[in-house]
């Protein structure tokens, strides 16, 4: 699946940094453009915890979010309300507060019902794979673009940016698609190495900041900060060495696994340099620390009115351990330490401490109020019950299946051929779920999803009798039309039946869409077919995530209110004072 410390000193050193910081440049300091003084709040910061589930907080030394959480408003009730449950979804579900089968995806597979990408009608897709561009061509409904929250504060804030920063392409380039020209989109470049005496810049002109001979400083393996709009502070070079390269470079050599890659269940989905651990290059912080300090520099140079930060190292590190399973004692100060989920929490807690001291200062310099949202795309479960082939680098080949004679394409508008070779290796359980030769495409998480070559209503109905006999599977549902229809159960638990009753046929439903899958079976509790800590599917351990609203003088304490994730686009507009007026398939809520 493309959901493709830090050393105690120095995580304590940073966040003393950040909490000296209290002034700003020019363009920050003057504040949003038509800044209001209401009582509303005049810009956003939306901090996203890839993989929270909201046990964390409590359960891990995260004395920042808990500190937020307790002096806003936080939903404990608060759940996606949709499928797939995914980084790739979320991340645009959450700024356009449309459910998946109205954003024109609905999940890590698509199907191209309209050729919008040339490769054939119907062809499959890996939506993780996208490209900016790409993102922006698949998001619409029924070929209509659709308002997202940075269309309504570029009207409300004229002359404002927002800006998205993260590790992975997916996440920020789903989430930035379709945004204004000036906006920023910075993520970690795909690997590079020295192969020529020049560095190149994201744009293609050389680089006057560093001297040709590239990351020699890295070991000739690194990430940069690429995206749209990136600005030239983040690629300056070495401030000691102008020869080499600067603190946004950091090293990607695949054979800095710290372990991840020889042991299992790790090396299903290994870890890979410093793209999301920090490392122990205080010069070079990867992970969630790199995604903050380049936050951080963007606040301080950017007049912005909203800004999108998403740190992905604990959905990297639950992938690899099993979630909440993965409680054995670490040393974080040790890079083999930072790849486990506590480590990886605590340090996106310190994180959240330097961009709270920085919007705290930058808020009393300029006389303005920021709402602060924390969330996650997902929550996860342990695979107690897993149905995937235990085996190194298994993770793609478990999570997607795409007959040898299909393939499947993975590269959106740049991809040449369909790949017949990667995803056509499945697990001898995901096997049987093409028993009459029917399938297409598959998708296998704590859920499984299947597309169809023939979906008359008489195939569909042999797809879900298919599904419903696969292992660990609880209900299986055929799609028709605007909604799924339900074609058999299995035995649940007391507490699985529950949730179910309240609430599968609504998330299953949100995928009903063209482009979705055919055939849906939900999965018991702690059963996984694609790693060891997983999600993608209903069940509530991997649909409930933290929901908390942070605004000056806005109300605090817990709220047992239903709150689903397209919620919080029009909640945001709401604390705004910003009138939405496209359709949202979510609500918003009072914060004041």
């Amino acid at each position: 699946m493309r959901h493709k410390k830090l050393l105690a000193a120095s995580v304590a050193m940073l966040a003393t940094t950040a909490l000296a910081l209290g002034s700003t440049n020019s363009a920050a300091s003057a504040g949003p453009a038509g800044a209001s003084r209401s009582g509303r709040a005049d810009r956003v910061l939306i901090v996203l915890f890839d993989q929270m589930v909201p046990q964390y907080a409590d359960q891990f030394d995260m004395p920042n979010f808990r500190m937020v959480r307790d002096s806003g408003r936080s939903y404990t009730r608060a759940y996606l309300g949709y499928m797939a449950s995914e980084t790739v979804i979320a991340h645009n579900v959450i700024p356009s507060g449309l459910l998946p089968k109205h954003m024109g995806y609905t999940d890590e597979a698509y199907r191209d019902t309209g050729n919008i990408f040339t490769k054939g009608t119907n062809a499959m897709h890996i939506t993780g794979d996208f490209s900016l561009a790409d993102f922006g061509t698949v998001q619409k409904n029924n070929g209509q673009s659709y308002k997202k929250l940075t269309d309504y504060l570029h009207a409300a804030r004229p002359g404002t940016k927002f800006i998205t920063v993260g590790e992975k392409s997916y996440a920020v380039e789903t989430a930035a698609a379709n945004g204004a020209a000036d906006d920023i989109a910075v993520r970690m470049s795909p690997r590079q190495k020295n192969v020529t005496s020049a560095y190149v810049t994201p744009t293609g002109a050389q680089s006057e900041s560093v001297a040709p001979g590239g990351c020699t400083n890295l070991g000739g393996r690194w990430r940069y900060p690429y995206g749209k709009n990136v600005p030239s502070y983040l690629l300056r070079a070495d401030e000691n060495d102008s020869t080499l390269c600067g603190r946004y470079f950091i090293n990607s050599d695949k054979t800095n696994s710290y372990g991840t890659a020889t042991q299992s269940p790790s090396w299903l989905y290994p870890e890979e340099g410093n793209r999301l651990i920090p490392g122990t290059d205080p010069a070079h912080l990867g992970g969630d620390t790199w995604v903050a300090d380049a936050a951080i520099e963007m606040m301080q140079h950017e007049n912005w009115s909203g800004m999108f930060v998403t740190m992905g190292a604990i959905d990297k590190m639950g992938h690899m351990w099993g979630a909440q399973s993965d409680t054995a004692a670490q040393d974080c100060s040790t890079a083999a330490g930072m790849t486990h989920v506590r480590c990886a929490a605590e340090n996106a807690d310190a994180q959240l401490g330097k961009l709270m001291a920085e919007v705290r200062a930058e808020d009393a310099t300029n006389g303005t109020r920021t709402l602060v949202v924390l969330t996650a795309d997902h929550g996860a479960t342990y695979g107690e019950h897993f149905y995937g082939k235990d085996a190194a680098n298994a993770g793609d080949s478990n999570w997607y299946y795409a007959p040898p004679a299909l393939g499947v394409y993975d590269a959106g508008s740049g991809a040449g051929a369909p790949d017949t070779v990667t995803y056509s290796n499945p697990s001898p359980a995901v096997q049987q779920l093409n028993a009459d030769g029917n399938v297409q495409f598959s998708y296998q998480s704590t859920a499984l999803e299947s597309w169809l070559i023939d979906h008359s209503t008489a195939k569909l109905k042999v797809g879900a009798a298919n599904m419903l006999a696969m292992p660990g599977v609880t209900a299986s549902y055929y799609h028709d039309g605007n909604h799924f229809v339900l074609a058999g159960t299995n035995a649940m638990t007391v507490s699985e039946k529950t949730w179910w009753k309240a609430h599968g046929q609504e998330i299953v439903d949100s995928m009903a869409a063209p482009d979705g899958p055919d055939v849906v079976g939900l999965e018991h509790d702690r059963t996984s077919y694609g790693v060891y800590g997983d999600h993608g599917g209903a069940q509530e351990s991997v649909q409930r995530v933290p929901m908390v609203f942070s605004l000056p003088g806005g109300e605090v304490g817990p709220s047992t209110e239903p709150f689903r994730t397209p919620d919080i686009a029009p909640t945001i507009l709401r604390a705004m004072g910003i009138p939405t007026t496209a359709p949202m398939d979510g609500r918003s809520h009072s914060l004041n």
